[in-house]
């Protein structure tokens, strides 16, 4: 019973895990996309229902819930609460779409910014499972590969030896 409790509460975390890194590799490509609609000149108002239909699956809910939220009379500076569920990587996102909802700061600079800054961060990520991987490899290495080169390729070479010795 308790493993069971267990299992099912690692697995819990290891899907939200797994959630959160999939947020964070879509981000710099949904940033992208919102800038691409400014560049267009479309206003933050605009953009969302734009947008919506391209975002990837991920992120696109909490999108869908900002855009409801702004039909139904929610500003759009606090209708952004809703993006609360992508987690912190999308604190910087939010910010600057508030910004500009609030203080009328030009959205363009600030998504540029956070363009900058999610693809390094997706870089830096990518660049730290890039090490793990010979340290992931490693198990399968030692245990499946290098056995299998002693008995294809030493185990022979001491047949023939101790064949040659005894005659």
């Amino acid at each position: 019973m308790l493993a069971a409790r267990l299992r099912i509460r690692h697995r819990g975390r290891a899907e939200e895990r797994a959630r959160r890194a999939a947020i964070e590799r879509s981000l710099p490509d949904v940033v992208d996309l919102l800038r691409l609609g400014v560049h267009s000149g479309l206003t933050p108002h605009q953009l969302l229902p734009t947008v919506l239909g391209v975002l990837p699956a991920v992120v696109a809910p909490a999108f869908e819930e900002v855009l409801r939220r702004v039909e139904l009379g929610v500003r759009l500076g606090d209708a952004l609460d809703a993006l609360e569920v992508l987690g912190d990587s999308a604190h910087p996102l939010v910010a600057a779409i508030r910004s500009t909802a609030f203080d009328g700061t030009a959205l363009l600079p600030a998504l540029d910014r956070v363009a900058f800054d999610t693809r390094l961060l997706r870089r830096r990520r990518a660049e730290l499972e890039a090490r793990r991987l010979p340290v992931q490899l490693l198990f399968p290495l030692v245990l499946c590969v290098l056995p299998a080169f002693v008995l294809l390729a030493v185990v022979p070479l001491i047949a023939a030896s101790i064949g040659a010795i005894s005659l």
